[in-house]
């Protein structure tokens, strides 16, 4: 029988062969399956919630980087049940939306939408519809409605299959606000005709030579066109030339406003195990790291992002130091937008008391999860054996499980969670024997090179790390493991010898 150094280190290079293959035939076809249905993906400028009494007037305002806002106005009774209710509201960039909900033929949309949403507190029931109209004050910048014809603007909002016009809408061009009423609710957008465009040989419209010198023609010179230009001089034209100097001197001149580029951030929230720690990596580096609160809760934010693409990872460790699998997700970050990434669920940890089980006697299946959930235990044998079991008030969870079910042999198990609907993906695989004897496993492993994340274990989570350096420039030293200045199959074996799983 092989010893499990043996075998670990022949799981360790089927994987390296697996890892090169893909690298050199596979890497688009995973990156783009990489992304996972069970996460719930946002892209936004900002987020308001904020709770409201439905038997009062009440007034909620979001504010987005571009200082452009949404008003929501409610009047009393506007649920004639008096529930109170919890307001979100997102305000997305346009390109997010638009691919998936395409705009009416002939119809531009401002660079700002809206996501709308109410939820009883009570019961966390959604509210689509009131039992009043709504009031909705959209506010919006020159930028925003670019190419727009300004006086063709209204409110429209997605039915569910196309986007609906509020007929009430009502544009104030002096304010660059406009006005219109809804009982229902979802995303919601200003829309609007293009402008004439320059460009199409017709000097027409409001074009002049000033705006549209391709269809209208080069305007002559002119004292107060901004320009000094012909026979303009100061004297003849201060306007354009500015004033002759004289002899004194000059004075200061005034300060203007500073411009607050917006932030691009990123939040990361979901479930794992209370009071554990959580790693966020990016590109295969450590970003930021939290702990959980007693109902296992987290969120994480990376702001100070460059717009682009991004492979993010997370994992935690339980309270007996024992590692989750690695979640990794391929992202794309918009440039002065938050990207909110939740609905992360963790699978669970998981292991085993025993190297090898004397066939008939009880293996120990334990590890930790979300409290009070239902953890799926797998067991590979010839079929696949799956039994259910409830983690407690702290989410730990052990099974003991009957290996008379089992040949003798190689045998595995792994585990996954359910709650409230959710489900996680399933936990890294443990393996062990069935066989003539007990081996207990050790409390604990003492390991060197290779380590290259210091969690004294060399795992999947150090070959992630080590396979992102691969091949590439100056890696850091920890991950050259023969300080030969790149990533390479010598560092891969180094780290094949130390190999723990």
């Amino acid at each position: 029988m092989q010893n499990k150094s043996t075998k670990l280190k022949i799981s360790f290079f089927i994987l390296l062969s697996v890892f090169l293959f893909c690298i050199f035939n596979f890497i688009p076809q995973l990156v783009s399956a990489g992304s996972s249905a069970n996460f719930q993906i946002q892209i936004y400028y900002a987020e308001k919630i904020e709770n409201i009494d439905t038997t009062i007037p009440s007034i909620v305002t979001i504010t987005n980087p571009n200082n452009s806002s949404l008003e929501i106005n409610t009047p009393d009774y506007v649920l004639t049940s008096g529930d109170e209710v919890e307001t979100t509201i997102h305000s997305i960039p346009k390109a997010s939306v638009i691919d998936s909900k395409q705009l009416p033929i002939g119809k531009l949309g401002a660079e700002v939408f809206y996501n709308i949403s109410f939820k009883k507190t009570s019961d966390e029931t959604p509210v689509h519809v009131f039992d009043k109209d709504i009031t909705l004050d959209f506010s919006y910048e020159n930028s925003d409605i670019s190419g727009i014809n300004e006086s063709t603007l209204g409110v429209y909002r997605w039915n569910g299959s196309a986007w609906s016009l509020l007929t009430d809408s009502v544009v104030d061009e002096n304010l660059n606000k406009i006005t219109a009423t809804s009982s229902n609710f979802s995303y919601f957008a200003i829309l609007g005709d293009a402008l004439i465009s320059c460009g199409d040989s017709t000097c027409n419209g409001s074009e002049t030579c000033s705006t549209c010198s391709t269809d209208c023609g080069i305007c002559p010179p002119s004292c107060g066109d901004s320009t000094c230009n012909g026979s303009e001089t100061c004297s003849t034209c201060s306007a354009d030339c500015g004033s002759c100097p004289s002899g004194g001197g000059g004075g200061g001149g005034g300060g203007g406003g500073v411009y607050i580029p917006p932030v691009t951030s990123a939040i990361f929230s979901g479930r794992a195990y209370p009071k554990s720690t959580i790693t966020l990596l990016k590109d295969a580096q450590v970003a930021a790291t939290t702990i959980t609160d007693a109902n296992a809760n987290f969120s994480l934010t990376l702001s100070g992002l460059a717009g682009g693409n991004y492979i993010f990872s997370v994992y935690s460790e339980d309270s007996k130091g024992v590692r989750s699998s690695l979640l990794t997700f391929p992202i794309s970050v918009t440039s002065g937008a938050t990207t909110s990434v939740g609905g992360i669920f963790i699978a669970p940890t998981i292991a085993v008391d025993k190297k090898e089980v004397k066939r008939g006697d009880d293996i120990q299946i334990f590890g930790q999860s979300t409290p009070n959930s239902e953890i799926t235990i797998s067991v590979n044998s010839d079929e696949e054996i799956f039994s259910k079991i409830q983690s407690d008030k702290n989410g730990v969870y052990l099974y003991n499980f009957d290996t008379a079910l089992l040949e003798m042999g190689d045998h595995s198990t792994r585990s996954k969670v359910a709650l409230n609907g959710n489900i996680s993906s399933f936990s890294k695989v443990v393996s062990f024997v069935v066989g003539t004897k007990n081996v207990y496993n050790p409390i604990t492993q003492v390991v060197s090179r290779g380590d290259v994340n210091n969690d004294k274990k060399i795992n999947l989570v150090d070959f992630s790390i080590a396979a992102y350096w691969y091949k590439k420039a100056s890696p850091p030293a920890n991950i050259d493991l023969n300080n030969d200045g790149k990533v390479d199959l010598v560092d891969f074996s180094i780290m094949a010898y130390y190999w723990t799983g």
